[in-house]
């Protein structure tokens, strides 16, 4: 998105915190074994790891340009988009542990989450929904429903009015 109204990007610590020490314990192991296995391994061990990082080791959502934008990972990829004009309805909302975080499919639609059980739900034109994880769901869910007025209020526009009797 080139110039967004809205950025937030939320780490996911937990991931960080796990897999850095148990990726420098296994390679430190590996480390000590010498051997072309071991280090054969441990390279795979450390690409794998760099890999899960910069896929999914970040999420950000943008709002902006007419769309809402969310992502995962420094890579930004996986991606995903939603015209705002598709949007219908914004509410702040949250998750249960059960249904945790990251990329999940509930019996509530999609969710997207990085951390926390705070969210914003958007119903969409053709009756999915999807929740976007947020550490700041107010703020998300005002920068969206303040970008839908404009939108609405076009496609009201553009609607034949009645005629008169």
């Amino acid at each position: 998105m080139r110039h967004p109204i809205y950025t937030r990007t939320q780490s996911l610590w937990l991931m960080w915190a796990l897999l850095l020490p148990t990726l420098a314990g296994v390679g430190v192991s590996m480390w000590a074994k010498n051997g072309v296995a071991a280090a054969l391994g441990l390279a795979l061990l450390l690409g794998v790891g760099a890999v899960l990082l910069l896929v999914l080791g970040t999420f950000t959502v943008e709002v902006g340009e007419g769309r809402i934008e969310w992502r995962f990972g420094v890579l930004g990829w996986p991606r995903w988009q939603v015209a705002l004009d598709e949007v219908t309805g914004v509410e702040v909302t949250a998750s249960t542990l059960l249904e945790g975080w990251g990329i999940r499919h509930t019996k509530s639609g999609m969710l997207y989450n990085a951390q926390g059980l705070q969210a914003v739900r958007l119903r969409l034109r053709d009756g999915r929904t999807l929740r976007l994880g947020s550490d700041e769901p107010e703020r998300l869910a005002g920068f969206i429903t303040s970008r839908l007025q404009p939108a609405q209020a076009e496609r009201t526009a553009d609607q034949p009015r009645p005629r008169p009797r």
